[in-house]
């Protein structure tokens, strides 16, 4: 049974930019209390010792005014869900997933409005991550930086059916489409989020992330940009001016969280 003792605290920072081609930031980003839908211009340091908290990053599909909405939408309704549980926070993605629908019928600026999401939770000592779409959860471990999440997507897809080999560098263009996502569609299709229990020892370091970052930079560079940095504000900037100089194509939404048991 978990320890009702013990909490996780998180410490670390995080960024969400419209990238170098966009006009509007449709990434979002939850760190706890902290919520932001705009595009900051820096790294923003954040630390949590409650019992439970929730980090957060979405990233908005459907349009610049559908996707904008969709990416604040799923992070505030995850920053309002009392049951930080894997059955409680399904529940919430779920619940967020139907309003998108019925928002589209409400209103057709908003049909097709949906996000990918991913992150992590802590409540009565255990941790969680989580994800629906291709935003990643990261741990960096050991001199290594491994995938947690496993991207809804064509391409692992494929990878899964054993129809390709699993691609360690940036995926192709062609490979961007989505299995699933939170909303995303005129119609109400059933989904499944994914949950990770996470075991941490003493500390550890996790890095969320938007495809703004995965899709400039590739797993191996975010290895050997994160891996040597102990300032979780520098790593989050020096994986932001990689994913800036490689064109920055997309926004860009980046959180480095160092959990630690108390």
């Amino acid at each position: 049974m978990p320890d009702k003792k013990m909490i996780y605290t998180a410490r670390g920072a995080w960024i969400s930019h419209m990238g170098r081609v966009r006009k509007v930031n449709e990434d979002a980003c939850l760190f706890g209390s902290t919520f932001s839908g705009a595009s900051t211009s820096a790294p923003m340091s954040a630390m949590l010792d409650a019992p439970q908290w929730v980090i957060a990053a979405a990233d908005g599909i459907g349009g610049h005014k559908a996707g904008a909405y969709a990416s604040r939408e799923v992070v505030t309704g995850l920053s309002l869900c009392t049951d930080i549980s894997p059955k409680g926070m399904n529940r919430r993605l779920l619940e967020i997933h139907r309003g998108f629908h019925k928002s589209g019928t409400e209103n057709p600026d908003l049909t097709g409005s949906g996000a990918a999401v991913v992150g992590m939770f802590a409540n009565d000592g255990v941790l969680y991550g989580f994800n629906v779409g291709d935003a990643r959860l990261y741990r960096q471990e050991g001199g290594k930086v491994r995938q947690i999440t496993e991207d809804d997507s064509v391409e692992q897809m494929l990878v899964n059916e054993g129809m390709m080999k699993a691609n360690p560098e940036i995926r192709p263009a062609n490979m961007h489409a989505l299995t699933q996502s939170i909303g995303g569609s005129s119609e109400l299709i059933q989904i499944e989020p994914h949950f990770y229990l996470l075991s941490v020892t003493r500390e550890a370091r996790f890095i969320i992330c938007t495809d703004g970052l995965t899709d400039m930079v590739s797993a191996k560079d975010i290895e050997r940009i994160a891996v040597p940095m102990l300032n979780p504000v520098a790593v989050v900037q020096a994986l932001f001016s990689a994913a800036m100089e490689a064109g920055g194509r997309d926004n860009i939404t980046i959180a480095v969280v160092d959990v630690e048991k108390a």
